[in-house]
């Protein structure tokens, strides 16, 4: 039997928690809407953001009245969206080069390189939105891991410029939750500031439990106990599931409490190489300071005097991590990590013998 479970980052796995039915809705709400609209999708490393944008996108392409754009956030960004919108209303390539800069006849060839989309092109693209509408068609572009890049702000313009002539278009963007702490400040971000935002939550204990006990065929004990391990994360979900899975194969059973004890090291090696690493990383050292300093249940007061900062210093740290998903509010000032295993990571940040080490003074 195939693992059914997949902890790769960007993959569709076979097995898909949407709770609430999330996926469902928003492509509903896409499918009814009468005017453009852009989505962000955004949440921690790992919280099934890609996932769930594909689960939207593959709803809405089994609607024949939808024209799916997929893009990749590089310098050929434009380029691919003119091309593959010219492909889905069928025009032809020679008409397109007589009035299109970039293309060539033949095999098409675009290089829209400026940071800007030019004018000739917004009107080429209005044109072919203009034939989408007269067929009562619409446009989903999806595009992953968006950022403050030239190739995205020349598709602001020309969405914004198709949102402003009521064509039937919607994006829908995968991010994480620094892109919005860092465009707030981006005059030339308001495509992204506009748009509706939709934050990945955490999976519910019932349904992990569910799912690992369908998947697996273990008891319902073993099930929530590896619920627990999981605390919601969705990349730990895929993982845990996918080495139990491995694991019970080699049993020729199903997997039991007791056997937990005998994969939980290496799910803990991989959470830390996998995502935490990456996440760490990406903070600035102020940043980290925070988390460090809010282990143990710390209170507000107590972090303050440990960073040696003031208050108001320590606030804007706190709520960033609050924004990142990397810690909730709890009681009298206090915060809990989100992520499973963190508090264990943060301990092997600061331990000089281990692999992890990443030296900060306090």
């Amino acid at each position: 039997m195939q693992n059914p479970f997949n902890p790769t980052f960007g993959d569709v796995p076979k097995i898909y928690l949407d709770t609430g039915n999330q996926a469902e809705s928003l492509a509903a709400l896409i499918k009814n809407s009468e005017f453009a609209r852009s989505f962000f999708i955004t949440g921690v490393r790992g919280s099934g953001k890609t996932t769930f944008m594909t689960q939207v996108e593959t709803l809405l392409s089994q609607d024949l009245q939808c024209l799916p754009i997929s893009l990749i956030n590089d310098e050929h960004l434009l380029s691919s969206f003119v091309h593959q919108l010219e492909r889905a209303v069928e025009s032809k390539t020679a008409a397109l080069a007589k009035k299109l800069s970039g293309f060539t006849a033949g095999p098409i060839s675009l290089s829209f390189n400026s940071e800007e989309a030019g004018s000739d092109v917004i009107t080429r693209v209005v044109e072919l939105m203009q034939i989408v509408k007269k067929k009562h068609q619409y446009v989903l572009v999806t595009i992953d891991e968006v950022d403050n890049s030239k190739a995205i702000r020349s598709f602001a313009q020309v969405f914004n410029d198709l949102k402003r002539h009521q064509m039937p278009i919607f994006t829908l963007m995968t991010g994480l939750p620094d892109l919005i702490l860092n465009i707030q400040t981006e005059n030339k971000m308001t495509f992204l500031l506009r748009s509706e935002k939709i934050t990945m939550e955490p999976l519910g204990n019932g349904n992990t439990a569910l799912g690992y006990s369908r998947a697996l065929g273990c008891d319902w004990v073993t099930a929530q106990q590896m619920a627990n391990m999981v605390r919601g994360y969705s990349y730990a979900f895929q993982l845990l599931g996918y080495l139990a899975f491995e694991y019970q194969e080699k049993l020729a059973r199903p997997i039991q409490q007791a056997d937990l004890k005998s994969i939980e090291q290496q799910y803990i090696v991989q959470l830390f190489d996998n995502a935490y690493q990456k996440i760490f990383v990406d903070l600035s050292p102020q940043d980290k300071k925070y988390l460090i300093a809010v282990a143990d249940h710390r209170r507000f007061k107590d972090v303050v005097s440990m960073m040696h900062q003031n208050a108001s210093y320590v606030s804007q740290y706190r709520r960033r991590a609050i924004e990142r998903h990397l810690v909730v509010p709890a009681s009298y000032g206090q915060v809990n990590y989100t992520l499973p295993y963190f508090a264990e990571y943060l301990k092997a940040v600061q331990d000089p013998n281990s692999v992890y080490y990443d030296y900060l003074e306090f």
